[in-house]
């Protein structure tokens, strides 16, 4: 499925907005513009939402009809019927009341029945141990999931910073085979320059995600909704944490309690990171990958070569592995096995005696061929003797019963 185009008038309104705050209030929008055209009909969008509103003001006032409070409680009763949340559902509304709003509506309050928000009493953070790590991932279903686990454990970025990855952003390295995979970004949060890492686990894992994509290009997403087959839509931190919310209510470690916020969420895998490397790598260099603002000390790592920040990540990522880090990886393929000098003269030995026992094989099996050919011949000719034999016993056996016949006749005339 291809994510819905705006019109001009809205995507000129979130560009004016953070690139955050623009994805998640275009997923509001998206929500609205659906509930719209199923019913008003489709190709009917903000355009035609707002030339309605127009024309009520231009009526006399007894007659204008508040077409805006309207169909934004009708899209409440429609969020609700969704099963949406009461934070989803004021987060949605904010996100059209807000562009009313840039378009000079004003929507008065005093005609929508907006749901209560419901206050997060908790906001507690699960503290991550190696083993629980590789549990969560063995519980998400698809790669996808998997992948994205590993990426934002092993290399500390946020969930939207994983959202707005592409494909070539790891596209070089990734295609590379290269261990651990370099990431080169901008954080938005603080617009700082950063480099962090995927570790051998993350990129396995992310391998097998994209195998399922086909083929790439630099711009595509790297990683989408995955709703429906097809579906290249970007992935957004709402469907993330609602993917981590499914996965973690069926893991015993992981106390999801009413009303309060998931502790494996996404943030809490950011949190790990931190944690596991703190004591174990320089304090600064960690907040380096993690894309924190350090002042002049990041320009110095950044303009380390990525080589040597690469065998600093590779120090790290022992504390970051589910089951096996870079280094193993890399010396597993290149490693050649050297075996005592005394084994390899006995395999020499054995070899040579195995390939004797090949010829000696070869000239028994010539032997035998011959000495069966010879057999054949000779139970031939014997039995063509014995065939000749009878041949001529029965010969001999005829004549006398014809002889012993002829007499039995004339002596039994005589008696006659």
């Amino acid at each position: 499925m291809k994510a819905i185009q705006f019109e001009p008038e809205v995507e000129e309104y979130l560009t004016l907005k953070s690139k955050r705050t623009a994805q998640i209030y275009g997923s509001g929008l998206t929500k609205f513009l659906t509930y719209y055209q199923n019913k008003h009909g489709e190709g009917k969008g903000f355009a035609h939402f707002l030339d309605r509103i127009f024309e009520e003001f231009k009526k006399p006032q007894r007659k204008q009809r508040r077409v805006a409070e309207i169909e934004l409680s009708q899209f409440i009763d429609y969020l609700k019927d969704e099963k949406l949340s009461n934070n989803a559902i004021r987060l949605y509304f904010a996100a059209v009341q807000n562009f009313l709003k840039y378009k000079q509506v004003t929507v008065s309050m005093s005609f929508i029945d907006m749901p209560p928000p419901v206050e997060k009493r908790i906001n507690g953070k699960h503290e991550w141990k190696i083993e629980q790590i590789k549990e969560f991932v063995d519980a998400a279903q698809p790669y996808r999931d998997k992948a994205i686990i590993l990426c934002m454990f092993q290399s500390g970025l946020a969930v939207n910073e994983i959202c707005e990855l592409n494909y070539g952003d790891v596209q070089d390295e990734l295609e590379a085979s290269v261990l651990p995979l370099c990431l080169k970004l901008v954080r938005q949060k603080t617009n700082v320059e950063f480099k962090t890492f995927f570790g051998r686990d993350a990129v396995k894992y992310l391998k097998l995600y994209l195998g399922t994509r086909g083929d790439l290009k630099p711009e595509d997403p790297l990683f989408v909704k995955q709703r429906i087959r097809n579906d290249d839509e970007r992935i957004t931190p709402v469907v993330i944490q609602q993917s981590f919310s499914e996965i973690a209510k069926d893991l015993d470690f992981v106390k999801l309690k009413e009303n309060a916020y998931n502790p494996a969420r996404p943030h809490s895998l950011r949190a790990a990171f931190n944690s596991r490397l703190i004591g174990k790598i320089d304090e600064t260099l960690r907040e380096f990958w993690m894309g924190h603002a350090i002042g002049g000390v990041a320009k110095a790592y950044l303009n380390m070569p990525t080589e040597e920040l690469r065998k600093l990540y590779m120090t790290a990522e022992e504390y970051l592995c589910i089951e096996r880090t870079s280094r193993e990886e890399i010396e597993a393929k290149g490693k050649v096995v050297k075996l005592p000098p005394e084994v390899e003269e006995k395999i020499k030995i054995l070899t040579g005696e195995v390939e004797g026992l090949r010829n000696e094989l070869a000239e028994s099996r010539g032997y035998l061929n011959m000495l069966k050919e010879t057999i054949d011949k000779e139970q031939v000719a014997d039995l063509k003797a014995w065939l000749a034999e009878l041949k001529h016993r029965r010969e001999s056996e005829q004549a006398d019963n014809e002889e012993k016949a002829k007499i039995l006749k004339h002596e039994d005339k005589n008696f006659k």
